[in-house]
């Protein structure tokens, strides 16, 4: 005879309920040490798998935009580039521009950060954006 515990491992997984099943133990534990109502702890179960799937969503996106790198804005050296509008950029950031259907270019000699800007904002794009596709529909001429 197999335990409940057993039985909930095996349905989490049937489920498709990966990242809950892979930290069941973690939030039982919370859940009884904390004294939570039933209730909470499945929104804690809940929440977990949420996260989880968002990440990978983050990251799938992340990856389709092909980025040489992953960069972000908080990673750029402001100090080393003083010539670099810093409140300029993190304008940029709030993606501000995509609304208003604005394109943005970086110019400037070998090494300012150019590159770690564009994907800094590309990767923020990414992770804020849902991702959009195309189609062009085919023109029919009878």
């Amino acid at each position: 005879m197999t335990s409940v515990y057993m039985q909930l491992r095996t349905n989490l997984e049937q489920l498709k309920l990966f990242e809950i099943s892979r930290r069941l133990d973690e939030i039982i534990d919370q859940v009884t040490a904390n004294n939570i109502s039933f209730t909470e702890g499945l929104l804690k179960l809940t929440n977990v798998e949420i996260d989880h799937r968002k990440e990978n969503a983050i990251r799938s996106m992340v990856k389709v935009g092909a980025f040489p790198f992953m960069k972000e804005i908080k990673d750029f050296d402001f100090e080393f580039q003083p010539s670099i509008n810093k409140q300029q950029i993190l304008e940029l950031e709030s993606l501000g521009f995509l609304d208003k259907a604005e394109n943005i270019v970086f110019l400037g000699p070998s090494g300012v950060g150019k590159t770690h800007l564009a994907t800094s904002i590309g990767v923020r794009v990414r992770r804020n954006q849902p991702l959009r596709v195309h189609r062009k529909q085919p023109i029919l001429v009878r």
